[in-house]
């Protein structure tokens, strides 16, 4: 089955697409500097690639792994190297990153990003998504979905300042090992 999930982790690693590149970046947590957002051309008269804006912005923090390899390890019921936080360059020419625990066969099994709502809190981010594909996991941050994504189940998670997701390719961890895998995120997020 693992070999069948090729198209879904490059899904998990952002989208590399061919010529991109992905490049390890340390870091040890520490939120990063603020991002200047600047909207379309004009609310007004949007142009020709003006599209709808994301709710969350991305790459807010330097260091995104907010799990060490014993925390994905008890998430995901099998040994993990060390996660590392990668960068990918798309071919669009953005370049997202996200932290990655792979199999101790390098073969990617997981991946943590974290984001700031734009509007709203993250609490009502997380309660907003769509019923369909996703159940309310409770006892876990301000508010927790279990949400079924391309690359493989995701957890959302509701801290006070971010949003968490959590995805893992494969399998179905249980309820009480995301609440684990949550609380340790939620503890290592900056202030």
């Amino acid at each position: 089955m693992r070999g069948g999930r090729a198209t879904a982790a490059m899904l998990l690693v952002a989208g590399c697409a061919a010529g991109g590149c992905s490049t390890a970046v340390p870091g040890t947590g520490r939120a990063a500097p603020p991002i200047a957002v600047t909207d379309a051309p004009s609310a007004t008269a949007p142009g020709p690639s003006a599209g709808p804006r994301s709710a969350l912005a991305a790459d807010v923090v330097e260091d995104e792994c907010l799990l060490d390899a014993i925390g994905f390890s008890t998430l995901l019921g099998e040994p993990v190297l060390p996660p590392q936080q990668t960068e990918v360059t798309r071919a669009d020419g953005s370049r997202p990153s996200s932290c990655v625990a792979t199999s101790t066969g390098g073969a990617p099994l997981a991946s943590i990003n974290v984001y700031e709502t734009r509007t709203g809190t993250p609490a009502d981010f997380v309660r907003a998504a769509p019923p369909q594909g996703r159940r309310e996991l409770t006892g876990a941050g301000e508010a927790a979905s279990l949400v079924d994504t391309a690359p493989g189940l995701t957890l959302q998670l509701a801290g006070s300042r971010y949003v968490v997701t959590v995805a893992v390719l494969d399998g179905a961890p249980s309820d009480d090992a995301w609440r684990a895998a949550a609380a340790e995120a939620l503890a290592a997020l900056p202030t």
